[in-house]
């Protein structure tokens, strides 16, 4: 039923295009079919292989799924063109037996797009296959349907000859997870806190300078909000719940990290700030060294409040170089991503509106203390996830991996060093190469007597032959983050084509 309203919204848009398929070349209808297959030792499949990948492959070790998808493509005329797709997963020894991943529908027009469903959304400025991923809206997690409208990449903004380009998304949906995240709450003893019902707020806006260039910049925010939904709280023995509105002002609110302007005078302390707000920064330099070699620099800067927007999170963030390659013909390294992630900072240990403090030390205060970010957490909306998995960087383990069922970010202040490689071996075959070395602190409220570490690796080719592609991996963990694990992965996909 909770797909019932995105199914015939997408049929609606895609039967008229289907129908008339028959009578114009501008239609293209095609089809996926993909079956894959993990098998190994230990209590996970291993990360590298899980990371970054909508969720497709179950975290659970030896686990495969079968997956079919149809996608549809009209072009009215040069300047509107319409789209769709519906894709379906059958997973064994997963989260998810029968899952809807992909249903949406795309009107385009020129640069510029409305979109309604669930889609696999790629990263904006991170590079899809090397990078360890976005903060706030990253591949990490299964889709979230919304309707959303943007640009369909960078848009060159007219009359400033070609030098100035920008890349937009808004957009608003829905947690689909109500199920998994009641059934986590109930499953362990260790649960204090869940939310369902919750909705969701998206956008992004980058500039950039012309990346033809020799040298070239580019600027950017992300930011991602909850809202709304039923938040459930047991203490005591008591379980209590909490609604928030979902109404047309709590939808403009989202907007803004905007609250109770009488927070601090207010007995009731309703909220400080209107959900639950998650953003990123970006700061990127790039140099064409020549037509075909590419190196990029960056700062993805992420911040929770106001604390980490002015930069009050010292060290915290994704700091990367990238190499791309764009010449043309095999290349035994097409691309390289060396990145450096941290979150151990949070904007200090202290939060000044904690009740921990009494009077009068707490009266005796006068600095700004807005420490404690929990990154990734919340106090009414639990974490930022979906189905377990959290939409950003999976660099900070997500609570699918708490063996103990804790749905909460255990592990929030982190290390971590992140390479990766890939490139053809030959016209048909190509590899790609990922490791990661992290450390963990646990977080600020239950921090770690010792700290967690964890090396994870892939080594992953693929062959294409025609319309079809297949690949083999190895993966591993090593730690004591996901355990000791080590994984074999077998894939192959169809691609064809039906007009």
């Amino acid at each position: 039923m909770r797909y019932k309203n995105i199914i015939l919204l997408t049929a609606c848009i895609l039967t008229p295009v289907m129908t008339k398929a028959q009578d114009t070349l501008a239609t293209q209808v095609t089809y996926d079919l993909t079956t894959e297959v993990a098998v190994g030792t230990g209590d996970f499949t291993a990360s590298q292989l899980t990371a970054n990948r909508h969720h497709v492959l179950g975290t659970r070790a030896n686990t495969a799924y079968l997956r079919g998808a149809v996608q549809v493509e009209h072009a009215f005329n040069r300047n509107w063109s319409l789209s769709g797709a519906v894709d379906v997963l059958a997973s064994i020894h997963a989260d998810h037996k029968f899952y809807l991943q992909q249903c949406y529908a795309n009107l385009s027009w020129k640069d510029f797009f409305l979109e309604v469903g669930s889609r696999e959304q790629q990263q904006v400025v991170r590079d899809n296959l090397l990078s360890a991923g976005s903060f706030v809206k990253g591949t990490n997690a299964k889709p979230i349907p919304q309707v959303h409208i943007g640009t369909n990449g960078f848009w060159t903004v007219p009359y400033t000859k070609g030098w100035l380009q920008i890349n937009f998304d808004f957009g608003y949906g829905k947690f689909l997870d109500n199920s998994y995240r009641e059934k986590a709450f109930y499953d362990s003893d260790v649960n204090f806190i869940y939310a369902t019902g919750a909705y969701y707020h998206q956008k992004h806006l980058y500039i950039r300078s012309n990346p033809t260039k020799r040298f070239f910049v580019m600027v950017g925010i992300e930011h991602a909000v909850q809202f709304g939904g039923t938040s459930y709280t047991y203490v005591n023995g008591i379980l209590t719940a909490k609604k928030k509105p979902a109404n047309l002002k709590a939808f403009w609110r989202a907007i803004l990290p905007t609250g109770d302007s009488q927070y601090f005078e207010n007995e009731a302390k309703e909220d400080w700030v209107y959900g639950n707000h998650i953003g990123v920064m970006t700061y990127q330099m790039g140099w064409n060294i020549n037509q075909h070699h590419q190196v990029q620099a960056y700062l993805d800067n992420p911040f929770e409040d106001g604390s980490g927007i002015r930069k009050g999170n010292g060290w915290d963030g994704l700091w990367g170089l990238q190499y791309t390659n764009k010449t043309p013909g095999r290349q035994y390294v097409r691309g390289a991503v060396f990145e450096y992630f941290q979150t151990t900072n949070q904007s200090g240990p202290i939060h000044w509106d904690s009740g921990d403090f009494p009077e009068p030390i707490r009266s005796q205060i006068t600095d700004k203390v807005t420490g404690v970010d929990d990154y990734y957490n919340h106090s009414f909306y639990g974490t930022y996830t979906h189905y377990g998995m959290t939409p950003g960087n999976p660099l900070i383990p997500s609570p699918i991996y708490n063996k103990d069922g804790f749905n909460r970010f255990s592990d929030n202040r982190v290390k971590a060093w992140h390479l990766g490689i890939n490139g053809e071996i030959t016209d048909r075959l190509s590899y790609l190469v990922k490791g990661s070395y992290q450390e963990g602190w646990g977080t600020y409220s239950l921090p770690l007597a010792k700290k967690h570490h964890s090396f994870d690796a892939m080594f992953q080719g693929i062959y294409q032959l025609g319309p079809w592609q297949f690949s083999a991996a190895y993966a591993f963990d090593k730690g004591n983050i996901y355990g000791d694990n080590s994984t074999f992965n077998f894939k192959i996909n169809f691609h064809g084509k039906i007009l």
